[in-house]
């Protein structure tokens, strides 16, 4: 591969590493992630501004650690605030269900669930991508054409402002250009749907004085017309509208008036200014196939959801992290081709899973039907009554169940593969910081001091794969002098980590570059044969000898190389 931070002119063949269309925030999210890694990346999108109204509200810890790892977290963190959690109201005015984010400690070290205003989170994106040399944008250009062939992607674009042909090659392409991807449609993508189709009317509101409003968000779940209040960051409120059989979307998107006249059934807006009106068509849908040679479907291009589970753009991420440590394994590290295959078989059951329960959540606030409607709230009000009702948001959110994860000789996941690994706090100079960001990308064992880190860290697997080890102490401690690099030694707050391997019983936890477990192991045999049988999900010949030569870059001193 060639050096990954030149970018040659666009009319050189093979241009680009990776060409990426649609800068939305699944775009921006992998321009930053594969920029950060050092290739050269191109940017297209038709706009040549961010849209200036608010979309998305609602995303979760997850996300967070996503834009920890690119550097960007903080500033994203400084202008949310903490999701206040949700309750579900039935028709007499009655909790029927409550919905709230995980209470502490904080598995991740970040709020489980946080809202924020897109226009904004957009714009930090947009500017961590403008950190890196090797990422060019190229907005204003409309991609009319591609071509996939064996050893890379083909695109025509035309630049909207003079209407110039611009022609661009590059190694993958990935479709990131939302619910009406014209890639998809090139590729003639089949489509499952998930049966639920409904308009709702979206009106974001700024409180320019007093106004009386739930502290806590809310599913108003009533026939005469179902809606969802939502508490934005700062001022910025939502509200969320079912329409009702007979009325006609385009009326509500001509006339003001009629908005302003249902919203006027969930508050009084006299001191509210309006910030945006929309009309959606809600689906619930996702594309059979995610890949397409060197061609990848991310964000809607891949699947919409109904906003109910709050986890559109969560899934759009979480998309973005998952492919860029497989392609750049494929490109650094000589995985197999293999791994890409992985990408759509984990991402759509997953996201399968999510859209799932967000149609399910639908159903049960969207009710018409008057009778079935007094059934459900009598029906969910004993259960929540009973504590039989799940309340943490955090529950509904699945773990991996396909791919690159350890299984058992019948084929059942082994312990704890699919789940998210913890991340806690630990020490680091003169106070704490978050795990992540002392760790390097790439697959890591983590582990306890009584574990002999020795009898794995020069399995020529681990080499192979560019394996790091973090031993997590629990109280103070004194470093080996003469330790292993490959091997970290750090103390934790509060012993979150100790705490989350005893659950499993567990010595030692093979963690993926995307912060999901590959497997926990209950001895130092078994970690060995989870090294294994991930060298075999990774290389085609898991036994040849390790070469390091072309090792994964730190993406950390990736990011300090280029801003520097």
């Amino acid at each position: 591969m060639s050096d990954p931070c030149a970018t040659p002119p666009i009319a050189h063949p093979m241009d680009y590493d990776i060409i990426i269309s649609g800068y939305g925030p699944a775009g921006a999210t992998i321009a930053n992630l594969m920029g950060q890694r050092g290739y050269r990346v191109a940017v297209i999108d038709q706009f040549e501004t961010i849209f200036d109204k608010p979309r998305a509200i609602t995303a979760d810890q997850e996300v967070m650690r996503v834009f920890q790892e690119i550097g960007l977290a903080d500033e994203i963190n400084a202008s949310s605030t903490p999701h206040p959690g949700t309750d579900f109201v039935g028709m007499d005015g009655q909790v029927i269900k409550r919905f709230y984010p995980a209470p502490p400690p904080n598995q991740l070290a970040w709020e489980p669930t946080w809202m924020f205003v897109q226009p904004e989170l957009e714009a930090t994106l947009r500017k961590g991508v403008a950190r890196f040399a090797n990422v060019t944008e190229l907005l204003g250009h409309q991609l009319v054409r591609h071509e996939s062939r064996a050893d890379g992607v083909t695109v025509e674009l035309l630049r909207l402002s003079d209407r110039t042909p611009v022609r661009l090659t590059g190694r993958y392409l990935l479709s990131c250009e939302g619910a009406n991807s014209p890639i998809r449609l090139r590729e003639n993508a089949s489509v499952e749907d998930l049966a639920f189709d409904e308009w709702w009317i979206v009106v974001d509101m700024w409180i320019r004085g007093p106004v009386e409003l739930p502290e806590r968000c809310v599913q108003y779940c009533r026939p005469s017309r179902p809606g969802t209040y939502i508490v934005g960051p700062d001022n910025l409120r939502r509200w969320e509208m079912k329409m009702l059989p007979g009325e006609d979307p385009q009326e509500f998107m001509k006339d003001p008036a009629l908005v302003m006249k249902a919203l006027s059934s969930f508050v009084d807006t006299t001191h509210l200014e309006l910030c945006r009106i929309a009309v959606y068509r809600f689906h619930a849908v996702v594309v059979d196939d995610w890949r397409f040679d060197r061609v990848f479907l991310l964000g809607d291009s891949a699947h919409q959801m109904p906003p109910f589970l709050g986890q559109g753009l969560c899934a759009a991420v979480r998309d973005a992290v998952n492919l860029a440590w497989k392609i750049d394994g494929v490109e650094r590290l000589g995985y197999s081709q293999r791994i890409l295959d992985t990408y759509g078989h984990e991402r759509k059951k997953h996201v399968r899973t999510v859209v799932g329960h967000a149609k399910s959540f639908g159903l049960i606030i969207g009710e018409l039907d008057e009778a079935k409607a007094r059934r459900r709230d009598e029906e969910l009000g004993e259960l929540l009554r009973a504590g039989k009702s799940e309340t943490v948001r955090q529950k509904f959110i699945p773990g991996l169940e396909t791919g690159a994860l350890a299984r058992n000789a019948d084929g059942s996941l082994l312990t704890g593969a699919g789940d998210l690994f913890v991340q806690p706090w630990v020490r680091h100079a003169d106070g704490f910081t978050r795990m992540d960001d002392v760790m390097p990308c790439g697959f890591w064992i983590a582990t306890t001091p009584d574990t002999p880190t020795h009898e794995w860290s020069q399995l020529p697997a681990w080499r192979r794969m560019n394996g790091r080890t973090v031993v997590i102490h629990d109280h103070a401690f004194t470093a080996p002098s003469n330790g292993d690099p490959q091997v970290l030694h750090v103390q934790e707050q509060d012993a979150l980590f100790t705490h989350w391997l005893a659950q499993y019983h567990g010595v030692a936890v093979l963690v993926r570059p995307d912060h999901y477990i590959y497997g926990v192991a209950h001895s130092v045999q078994e970690l060995k044969s989870l090294i294994a049988g991930a060298a075999k999900d990774l290389f085609d010949r898991p036994d040849a000898a390790a070469d390091l030569s072309h090792g994964v870059m730190d993406a950390r001193a990736a990011l300090a190389q280029v801003s520097a």
